[in-house]
Parts: C-alpha cells; structure tokens; sequence
C-alpha cells in the first residue's frame, strides 16, 4: 500500500476528501478507493510500483497497510488477512511482525490506526485527530490555518528532520509509535510503551555473534522465500550494505546489486572489485551525470520532486536533477524488494562516546550542535532550543531523570535518531514499492543494545558478525582501509579517536568554530541563483523571519531553508 487518507465525517468531508484525493494523484498514485463507516470517510492506494498484496478484506472488514508488513513469515494478502482476524486494539503481536508500515484497519464497523513498533513509517494527524494520512501534504490541504513550529523549523535546518513527534507545522504532528487510535464517535487513544534493554551482556563476543547472526538469518527467509531474486541490494565500501548482501546470499537470493556515485569514488571502486571477484554485476548510478538540466527546466523538476517526496525530503532532495525520483522508481520497478542497510549503527558506537554514565544534554552536544547561532535571528533562543531537543530525548528514551546509563545512550540511537531520520526515507519509499530495513527491526535492535561498548567500537563486532555469515565477502577491502576479517587499521582507529576523546562540549565549540572560520562559498549548482531563483523568492520571505539569509550559508543548511521556502510558496495564503 503506497497511503491512506481518512477525516471525520462532517460539513467538511467532501472538500477535504476532493482536496487530498487531488494531492496524492500529484504524489503520483493511482485511483484511490474508497472507504467509509458511519463517522470517517478515506481512501487508500496501493504502491507506485504495484507488488504484493496491501490491501485485504473479510466482508465488510479490511486492512490497509502503506508500507511494508510481514506477518507471521507472510506476506501479500496471506499476512493481511492473519493480521485482520488477529486484531484486536492495542495491537501487540510484535513478535509476529516484520517490516515498517502505516495501518489502517476496519473491524466491527470502526476504525483503527497503528504503525510498526518505532514508528518508523510515518502518520499523520491534526490536533483531534479528525484528520489521519500518511501523506503530509494532504494533511495540510486539509487544514484552513497554518503557522510554522518554530522549534521544529530550526530541527529541520540544524538536523535535517524534525525530532520527536513534531513536523514544520503546528496543528500536524506525527503519530507517536506509543500511540494507537480507534476512530468513532470518539477518538480513544491507546499508549503501548516503548522500552528497549538497558543492561549490558556479559557473554562472549561468540555466542553473541553466533546468536545475532541465527536471528538475522531466520528473519532473511521471509523475504527471500517471498520475493526470490526479486531483489535491490546496495552495495558501497562500508559496512552495512555488505552484511545485507551477506544475509541475502546466506538465504539463496541473486539480488540486483547497486552503488551510487561516480567511477573515482571509494564506494564505486570497492562494489565494483568485490563484483567482479564474486561474479555478478553492479549498477553504477552517478547521480550528478544523470541528467544536465538548464534553469528553465529545472522549476518543474522542483515541483515534481516536492509532491512525490511529501514536501519535505530530509537530504535537501528538492534541488536535484531528477536522479532521486528516477532512482527510487528503478529500485522498486517490477515489484521488487528494495533491501536497505539503514541503521546498522545499531551495530557500532554511533554517538562516539566512551564507555561511562553520561547526561541527555551530552548526547545533543556531541551529535546535535553541530551549527552556529548566528545564522539564526533574534527569534532563535538557543537554550530553550536544547531544552526542548532533551526534553525530546528523554520522552524517547522514556525516563525523568537526565542521568543515563550508557546502554542507555545505546537506546537513544534507535528510539530518538532513527525514527524521525530513517523514518523519512522509510515512509518515502515505502510509496514506491516494498522497502526492508532489517536493522531497524524491533527483535534485532533489542538484542542489539547489549552489546558491550568494547565490541561497538571500530566496528569489531560487526566485522565478527559479517565473517561468521560470509567470511568470503568480508574479507574484501573496505572504504576503511582494511577489510572486515582484519583488525581496524591505524587510519580507522585515529579517525574514531578524534571523536571518542573529546568531550561533547568539546564537540559543540569545536563545531562551531569550524563553521566560523570556513567562509562557505558561493551558491552554486541548483543553488546558484540562475537556478534557484527560478522556484522561490531569493529574498526568502517566509525564512528570514528564522534565518540570516543575507550571510553566506554551508551549502546543506541553504538547501533545507530553501526548501522551507518552498514549502511556504505552496501553501500560500493559508500560512500564517
């Protein structure tokens, strides 16, 4: 299922429903069909790139699913009609569920809401949930009355993403992955807890890796018995892509194997040696030589990119030349399965600290000030910004106290990075086609938080891991300088330190002097003005309320305030 609408049925249904079915023909799905109960109307569409089933139903009951789901090792229709005759609300089956979706179910004449176990696949709703879609903009179609969250505008520009449960806008929030809803007369909200393991393990790196490499296994055969070869794997010089082509042959798949950029790049270079050497082909996809584009035409690249990717894509993805949009239809053509290997820092000492109790506030100094100041106006207060981002944090991490334990910190990972930031793309994509993230799984991130900070760092037990699946693939050379059956070299060692010895307010101040004595360069590219200047007001009228937009600005933070303008542009007048 590529999304789903639904809203109240009142005086404004039929403007509201017009509107949104308007706004996801322009997000570039197919007829929606529709569905009602005696309070709520909607609809709900399937995948761009139709594949399995999304949709089931049992007479006048149904399930939706935008996104992906496995349930019970099915998939398609066979896992939609278990889950149906399963539910019952708050849905807790998590042990059966595999994937990242959105779902909307219809049982005894109601209906009901629920995402995956970290929301990693986005919803939407208004402040009554009277309102509840998977695409943001149709969300906003639906509201008279809008205003930017300050808080959440200047998360975007300094973070790429809002965190938490906050968008750019007041009034639209993301439905929170504790909460489930069941929609009637009255709205009732279920809470289900969110916790992960906060105790480190004790036993040997080789059971560990035994028992994680058995689980992930055991989880590969879902997809691989169902999809075949069917299968889009990346391949680059790191870590992560190589272990999910490590899991996918282990389970018997020939995947389509892909890497992104030019022919000089490290990850071209060492996708396209372990190819060779293994026997299969590599797409290569230089984004940057796919297309030339002139200014003229670069407005309706613009407008195509901003409704396919839901207004605001987390990478700046706006100003492109259209590489992204053809990418992500080429990885889910045909039906087939798009296999990510986002978020296997669960794996690594992904905020690079060292291995003591620290406070909620270090983790936003080491990872989350990474900006200067005074790129912002006077409507920027740079304490309550950071007591808001902790305050986030430890909603997250579901604890009071701002003294953590450092598998603690291990949880902050997964419960407050990944779902906003992965989350985006996962929600993005899954519109496409069937998109897998196995490490942002439930079963294998709670057995991944034990893991001993010793084993994270430099990578050791992922490498572990990695040979004991295939010791063949890991033994190639990686963008490290060594490969996954060697120990860390000098270079990657030194590379890690430079984080892992320095204090998180070391970080900060480091951060922001780095960003005081580069002088960013002209605009340039899609940035330059000739271009630019085709799709928003260079005088950026909606954002210089929030930004210094005469300074010259790093390259990534101009992208994400243009793209906010251009966010307000489409909104017009309703944006107040």
């Amino acid at each position: 299922m590529g999304g789903w609408y639904l809203c109240r049925n009142d005086a404004r249904a039929d403007a509201r429903l017009a509107q949104a079915r308007a706004q996801f023909a322009r997000h570039g799905f197919a007829e929606p069909q529709a569905f009602a109960t005696p309070t709520h109307r909607g609809f709900h569409v399937g995948h761009i790139h139709p594949g399995l089933a999304t949709l089931a139903t049992e007479g006048d009951d149904f399930i939706a699913v935008a996104g992906t789901l496995f349930y019970q090792g099915q998939g398609g229709e066979a896992a939609l009609k278990r889950l149906l005759a399963d539910f019952a609300p708050p849905f807790d089956r998590w042990t059966d569920v595999l994937g990242q979706f959105g779902a909307l179910v219809r049982k005894n004449n109601q209906l009901h809401v629920f995402a995956d176990w970290f929301g990693g696949f986005h919803v939407y709703h208004d402040a009554s949930h009277d309102v509840v879609s998977t695409s943001f903009l149709a969300l906003a179609q639906s509201l008279t009355t809008l205003r930017f969250n300050r808080q959440a505008v200047y998360e975007f520009a300094f973070t790429s993403t809002p965190l938490g449960q906050d968008t750019v806008l007041d009034g639209i929030a993301r439905l929170a992955p504790t909460a489930q809803l069941s929609l009637g007369e009255h709205v009732t909200v279920h809470q289900s807890p969110r916790r992960l393991p906060s105790v480190v393990s004790d036993e040997p790196v080789d059971t560990l890796v035994t028992r994680m490499a058995d689980q992930l296994g055991r989880m590969f055969e879902v997809p691989a018995r169902l999809y075949g070869d069917n299968v889009q794997c990346p391949l680059s010089g790191g870590f992560d892509s190589r272990l999910v082509l490590a899991l996918l042959r282990q389970a018997g798949v020939r995947p389509h194997v892909y890497v992104y950029g030019s022919a000089r790049d490290a990850d071209v270079t060492v996708a396209r040696h372990i190819g060779a050497a293994e026997g299969f082909d590599v797409e290569v996809f230089d984004k940057v030589a796919y297309r030339q584009i002139t200014p003229d035409a670069f407005a309706d690249i613009v407008a195509h990119n901003f409704h396919e990717m839901d207004a605001t894509p987390i990478d700046g993805g706006l100003f492109d030349n259209g590489c992204n949009s053809a990418a992500r239809h080429a990885r889910a053509r045909g039906g087939a399965l798009a296999v990510s290997g986002a978020a296997g820092e669960i794996f690594r000492n992904y905020f690079y600290l060292r291995d003591r109790p620290w406070r909620s506030r270090d983790i936003l100094d080491a990872f989350y000030a990474g900006f200067d100041p005074r790129d912002c106006t006077g409507t920027f207060d740079e304490s309550r910004y950071f007591a808001n981002l902790d305050a986030k944090l430890r909603t997250s991490l579901g604890v009071e106290d701002d003294r953590l334990t450092r598998q603690q910190v291990e949880t902050a990972y997964p419960l407050f990075r990944c779902p906003p930031f992965f989350g985006r793309e996962i929600s993005m994509v899954g519109r496409f086609g069937a998109y897998f993230v196995p490490f942002f799984e439930h079963a294998i991130v709670e057995h991944s938080v034990a893991l001993p900070v010793s084993l994270r760092t430099h990578g050791v037990f992922q490498s572990q891991l990695l040979a004991a699946i295939d010791r063949r693939l890991a033994a190639y050379p990686s963008a490290y300088g060594h490969s996954f059956v060697e120990q860390p070299g000098l270079a990657h060692r030194l590379d890690d330190a430079v984080s892992l010895y320095r204090t998180p307010a070391m970080r900060r101040w480091s951060n922001r002097l780095r960003h005081r004595l580069r002088r960013p360069a002209a605009p340039s590219g899609f940035m330059a003005p000739d271009y630019l200047g085709r799709v928003i007001d260079l005088d950026f009228p909606a954002m210089r309320a929030f930004f210094r937009v005469e300074r010259p600005l790093d390259p990534g933070l101009l992208k994400r305030i243009a793209t906010l303008e251009y966010l307000a542009k489409n909104l017009g007048s309703r944006l107040k």
